[in-house]
């Protein structure tokens, strides 16, 4: 019998030794923490606790959130091969600013509904 895997759709973030990639990995994937070694100061590595163990990622790898909350390391030429954008972008920074700004407006027209109303 064949099988066929399944569409997963999972998170990826591309590493780069830079602080806006490495606060994405943490902000965007939520790797905490995000330990970067130098032990060779030409080459630093992304060291991920996987299920399997911690493993290494270089410059270039990508890391995957996986549909279970777990990470892991995947080079890019694999990564290409494998997955494609899905068309959905999601900024948790975006995100939680927006949430709050609806979140605001609601409390505001709750306030100006219960002042109409007498109770404020």
């Amino acid at each position: 019998m064949k099988y066929r895997k399944k569409p997963v759709e999972i998170e990826a973030v591309q590493f780069a030794d830079d602080p806006d990639t490495l606060i994405n990995i943490n902000d965007v994937l939520g790797l905490d923490p995000v330990n970067v070694s130098y032990e060779d100061a030409d080459n630093p590595v992304l060291k991920i606790p996987t299920l399997e163990g911690v493993m290494t990622a270089q410059v270039g790898d990508y890391i995957i959130k996986g549909v279970h909350g777990e990470f892991y390391p995947c080079k890019p030429d694999i990564f290409e091969e494998t997955y494609e954008p899905s068309g959905v972008r999601v900024d948790g920074k975006l995100l939680a600013e927006k949430a709050a700004s609806i979140k605001h407006e609601i409390d505001k027209r709750s306030r100006e509904e219960q002042r109409r109303k007498g109770f404020l």
